[in-house]
């Protein structure tokens, strides 16, 4: 747990000057907003808390602290660390980015050195990105039993800190079970509660095209959708909003989550499908995104799919990418690149010219 809070004097032991905490980045990493107005990340390690041992002191830093801008607006607030429990922290995000359909919980690695993403520590967080308060336990597969590493509560729109491991403990986080209990003051709509096994590839965290920009982090991150809350099935429903004595509620029993069934709008023939990664294929309307936004939506859609045909026990899929710049097709074989057991070569050139790519899942043969 970090020992500093938002609005903290420091001073940094590597190099002259300081500045104030602005935002809690994790329990290892602050921002500091330096005294040309900068918010520059600092390891908590490299910085020493400025103390008022008198009051000519603390008039001195509460002076200070007033004449370094402020970089917030009425519209923005910082994360803020809960007074009862500072491994949580807020996430900023707009209500235009608050898609209902997209919410989701997810699992996070955020390497601390971020000019070096596949080296050091990496801290690991569960993202609620939701209007849910979800009660989770965290637990990691051994050979012989679960082994507990968490449990608690997050807030809705939130991130919880669970732990800061380096590259020789990654193997035992690649199996882990989380348990998650959806509740709120008021709602329509009761979830079922949830319990995901999450089977990670080790070779994926050695990838720099792993890590992402997200809204959930100031910095990049490796992200594991654990579970989206539209595919939750419901223990029970307010059918009616309307004011009478007894208000209608439709029940169902606890299930599974969903499984993800993308691949099988792709479906051919048995165990085989065909996807058709062309931007046009996935959006409604792509005039207004960023040949980044369009990429970023292709590889989602790519992994979304493959992960499918996997669990479904697809063999081969076929994935059309087009010839272009050859800038989706490289990436496309990055992302395959970071799966183990499966095989992957240029597809039939009679059927696809040189535009689409074969991947086999010996596994399910």
């Amino acid at each position: 747990m970090t020992k500093y809070k938002i609005g903290d004097r420091v001073k940094f032991m590597n190099e002259t000057g300081g500045g104030i905490v602005r935002e809690i980045v994790s329990p290892t990493m602050v921002k500091v907003e330096t005294e040309d107005g900068f918010e520059v990340p600092y390891m908590t390690r490299d910085l020493i808390i400025i103390t008022a041992e008198t009051p000519a002191e603390k008039m001195f830093i509460e002076d200070s602290i007033k004449d370094i801008p402020s970089s917030t607006t009425e519209e923005e607030v910082l994360p803020q660390v809960s007074n009862d429990n500072p491994n949580i922290s807020s996430l900023i995000i707009y209500p235009q980015d608050r898609k209902e359909e997209e919410f989701a919980l997810y699992l996070a690695f955020a390497p601390q050195h971020q000019g070096m993403l596949i080296t050091g520590e990496l801290d690991i967080y569960l993202v609620n990105f939701s209007t849910f308060n979800v009660m989770f336990s965290v637990s990691l597969k051994g050979e012989k039993a679960f082994h507990h590493i968490a449990s608690g509560s997050i807030p809705e729109l939130s991130r919880y800190y669970l732990d800061t491991i380096d590259r020789e403990q990654l193997d035992s986080w690649l199996n882990t079970n989380v348990q998650m209990i959806f509740t709120k003051d008021q709602t329509k709509k009761l979830l079922a509660p949830v319990s995901t096994d999450v089977r990670l590839r080790g070779n994926r965290f050695y990838k720099e095209s792993a890590y992402q920009d997200s809204l959930f982090f100031t910095q990049k991150a490796f992200l594991y959708r654990l579970v989206e809350l539209k595919n939750i099935p419901l223990m029970g429903e307010l059918v009616e909003v309307v004011e009478k004595e007894d208000q209608e509620v439709t029940q169902t029993q606890a299930a599974e989550v969903i499984p993800n069934d993308e691949i099988l709008k792709h479906k051919t023939k048995s165990g085989e499908a065909e996807v058709d990664m062309h931007i046009w294929e996935l959006v409604s309307d792509h005039s207004s995104m960023s040949n980044k936004e369009m990429l970023d939506i292709q590889l989602s859609y790519l992994e979304r799919c493959l992960e499918s045909a996997i669990s479904h026990n697809f063999h081969k899929v076929i994935f059309i990418h087009g010839v272009g710049t050859g800038k989706l097709k490289q990436e496309v074989q990055e992302v395959l690149e970071q799966y183990e057991g499966i095989y992957f070569r240029s597809a039939s050139m009679a059927e696809y010219g040189v535009g689409a790519t074969q991947v086999e899942i010996p596994e399910n043969f």
